[in-house]
């Protein structure tokens, strides 16, 4: 009975003595640990049985350590073109029916001037685009020559002020977008024949009045 449970002990302890060996295939492993025992050297003790393309551990210098994965670049997101216009009134800018800029207007012109200038220094600046308008009041001709001469300002203004002139472009459009037009007629329909309607009515079509200021620039878009 004792010799069996000697034996049985010896085939235990063999099989735990299998099992940390098994764990580091080719080499000798410490049981209690789990790793390889090393020399003198520092050297890993291998067994007969060692394979270094199939056993061969990173720590004993037998294989190479496995490469990071490389980081996936991530797309930059593509500028847009983005036009945003600002409206500007002809009172502010100019005396009426006059195509000459009032001193004031420098404090209107002038932050137009700065963000044109950021756009132009950054690379972002396509164009920008001056139009001039007028109420319905008087001919086509007339309105048409006022409102360039009005736009034909600004953009002076800006090329003087260190703006690229192949960048800005004027055009008159005269009345074209009077769109007080309708509904100042309507509420003033004697205007011709009546001198304090002729006053309330260039009141009234007062926004009609205008130059925009279309900028177009490059925006970088953000990516969520």
């Amino acid at each position: 009975m004792t010799k069996q449970l000697k034996l049985s002990a010896l085939v235990a302890a063999l099989l735990v003595s299998a099992s940390a060996f098994a764990a580091k295939p080719g080499y000798t492993a410490d049981q209690a640990t789990d790793n390889v025992v090393r020399n003198n050297y520092n050297e890993c003790w291998k067994t007969t049985y060692f394979d270094k393309a199939k056993d061969g551990l990173v720590e004993c210098g037998d294989r190479e350590a496995a490469k990071p994965a490389p980081v996936a670049e991530v797309a930059k997101p593509a500028p847009v073109a983005v036009k945003e216009k600002v409206t500007l009134s002809a009172k502010v800018l100019f005396n009426f029916d006059k195509a000459t800029l009032r001193p004031d207007a420098k404090n209107e012109l002038d932050p137009l001037v700065e963000k044109l200038k950021a756009h132009q220094g950054k690379g972002y600046l396509n164009g920008v685009e001056i139009d001039g308008y007028t109420d319905f009041l008087g001919s086509d001709k007339y309105n048409n020559a006022l409102s360039q001469k009005r736009a034909d300002a600004v953009k002076e203004y800006f090329v003087n002020a260190g703006v690229p002139a192949e960048k800005v472009a004027a055009v008159g459009k005269g009345k074209a977008e009077a769109k007080m037009s309708d509904e100042c007629k309507a509420k003033f329909p004697k205007y011709a024949k009546n001198k304090k309607q002729n006053a309330e009515i260039k009141a009234c079509i007062e926004p009609d009045r205008r130059v925009e200021v279309v900028i177009d620039a490059v925006k970088e878009t953000i990516k969520q």
